[in-house]
């Protein structure tokens, strides 16, 4: 194999902990410009020179595409740094490694009859995954093949865009994946443009109103759009200034701590604070698969010793459940599990509307002073992404989202508990 010299320098230092890495799944999202395709490509030229399997398919959604990006990209590189070292081929826009074997294939997803560009890939980078539909992802996941020589990678890089698109839950999942990599860039990340610049231009369409800020949102800070912020439950919600809050900087242990609660399958638990009357400090969150109610109330006590606990939040763990062992209802249960008296439960006899709780919601985030830790990632996914049908109820969201509003519910629920009387108050000092 050529031995060829490693220079950090020749990635952006935000890829630098991810070069060496061959991950089950890479995946980049974030802003234009951050010089994440130029990252990923490297990172494969550069680990195609190793003496074992490595035979990448660069694929874009239209065969028509490949040319003018991946192949140009790769190409380029080649040409620069390593002109004597690989072939060039037109012909499924082709790369080989000359020393090792190593090549690179172009794929369009919308030319079935060139497939045959993965057969003996174990790399595979979507380009612009975005474009491509789930189906895509899943039979280029399933058709890439490695053995025990070799790495098998699924590498991804999109501009998100908008929060019902099938990368955003997918993306959430491979946050939470062994051996994946969820890498998000901006382009301030890229000392090597001008950032400023862009940035200023930015900010111009910023000034434009409501669909200027979600443009803002989306282009200059890489997150997740909505087709319409109207239909947000948490409109008001704005996670530059509401979340990421450090938890050491919001807890305070001589404090009351508040537990606010979801029951489903899986239970669902808010730890907050309340350090004054126009404050919440949202400090943790908890929903961990196979922990039943007795051991996360063991872990919330854990966590959190020495407090007054008030428990509040889905006011169906006041009735009998399947969820829940013999007669005894969830409540009983935290009661019994966390020595409490009846008296520091303070649960309503029923739980919100829809309606109302959306109210509720954004009068607080918008008049209260609202931080979120940063350990909090779900609670944060959820006021971004979940939106109300055209009756203004959550059931169409929930519905083809299952996996998501376990975190806003409670969080709507201790609203609803405990700060009920801030639609009045708020009220009234709008009217004065």
């Amino acid at each position: 194999m050529r031995e060829i010299e490693f220079n950090r320098n020749w990635w952006l230092k935000w890829y630098w902990p991810h070069i060496d890495k061959i991950y089950r799944t890479e995946a980049h999202y974030g802003t234009r410009q951050s010089g994440k395709t130029h990252q990923i490509a490297r990172k494969l030229i550069y680990h195609s020179f190793q003496d074992k399997k490595f035979n990448v398919v660069h694929a874009r959604k239209q065969y028509n595409q490949i040319e003018g990006s991946t192949f140009k990209l790769l190409k380029d590189i080649v040409i620069n740094y390593f002109p004597d070292d690989f072939i060039i081929l037109k012909d499924h826009f082709q790369i080989i490694n000359k020393h090792t074997g190593n090549w690179f294939r172009g794929l369009g997803m919308d030319k079935p009859e060139y497939a045959k560009s993965i057969e003996g890939a174990n790399i595979a980078w979507l380009n612009e995954a975005n474009q491509f539909t789930e189906d895509d992802y899943d039979y280029l996941d399933t058709t890439i093949r490695g053995d025990q020589n070799c790495d098998i990678s699924m590498i991804l890089d999109w501009n998100p865009e908008k929060r019902s698109h099938w990368l955003y839950d997918e993306h959430l999942k491979i946050s939470k994946s062994e051996n994946c990599a969820l890498i998000k860039s901006t382009f301030w990340d890229n000392y090597l443009i001008d950032r400023e610049g862009l940035h200023n231009k930015l900010l111009k369409i910023k000034s434009r109103g409501k669909d200027g800020e979600m443009r803002y949102k989306v282009w200059a800070l890489g997150e997740w759009g909505t087709e319409d912020p109207d239909k947000m439950f948490a409109r008001e919600y704005n996670s530059e200034i509401h979340f990421g809050k450090k938890f050491n900087d919001l807890y305070d242990s001589r404090l009351d701590l508040y537990f606010a609660w979801d029951f489903n399958v899986q239970n669902t638990c808010l730890a907050i604070q309340c350090p004054n009357d126009s404050t919440i400090n949202v400090l943790k969150e908890y929903h961990i698969l196979g922990y039943d109610l007795p051991m996360l109330c063991d872990l919330l006590q854990n966590d959190f010793k020495g407090h007054f606990y008030i428990i509040n939040g889905d006011a169906s763990g006041k009735n009998q459940s399947a969820l829940t062992r013999g007669n005894e209802t969830a409540y009983d249960i935290i009661r019994q599990c966390m020595n409490l008296s009846w008296e520091q439960f303070m649960v309503p006899a029923a739980n919100p509307s829809h309606l109302n709780s959306r109210l509720l919601t954004n009068l607080i985030f918008k008049f209260m002073n609202v931080n979120i830790s940063e350990e909090c990632i779900e609670l944060n996914n959820d006021l971004q992404s979940v939106e109300i049908d055209e009756r203004g109820k959550l059931d169409t969201y929930k519905t083809k989202h299952p996996d998501r509003t376990h975190w806003l519910d409670p969080l709507r629920y201790h609203f609803n508990a405990h700060h009920n009387d801030k639609i009045e108050l708020v009220q009234l000092n709008i009217g004065n």
